[in-house]
């Protein structure tokens, strides 16, 4: 195997892996076997995870001229809102650390 799809980890990182470790072990192993073309895609991925996705995040219209922290703020809260709540994987979607996504929360509050 020679990597993984950056979309194939985001349905990964989304799903909510009821089985824990021993299902995703599976799903991964599986995945290796079935695949073609030594990179996993979603399409290498088992139905049900694909579909338990997280729902394609729209876009977020943001008036120009918007203060870069007003920015910063709608983008966290429209990012947790389409995750669950889930701190963990809103942070992955935004490009930073979780520590940072709560410290930029609390510093919001």
């Amino acid at each position: 195997m020679k990597g993984l799809e950056s979309k194939a980890m985001e349905v990964l990182l989304g799903y909510g892996w009821p089985g824990n470790v021993r299902e995703l072990e599976n799903v991964i192993e599986c995945s290796v076997v079935l695949d073609r073309d030594g990179i996993i895609g979603t399409d290498d991925l088992p139905a049900q995870i694909q579909s338990a996705s997280i729902p394609a995040m729209e876009s977020v219209t943001i008036p120009l001229g918007t203060p870069l922290e007003e920015v910063e703020r709608i983008l966290m809260e429209e990012t947790l809102k389409r995750t669950k709540g889930d701190k963990g994987l809103a942070s992955k979607l935004l490009g930073i650390s979780t520590r940072t996504l709560y410290r930029k929360m609390d510093k919001k509050e």
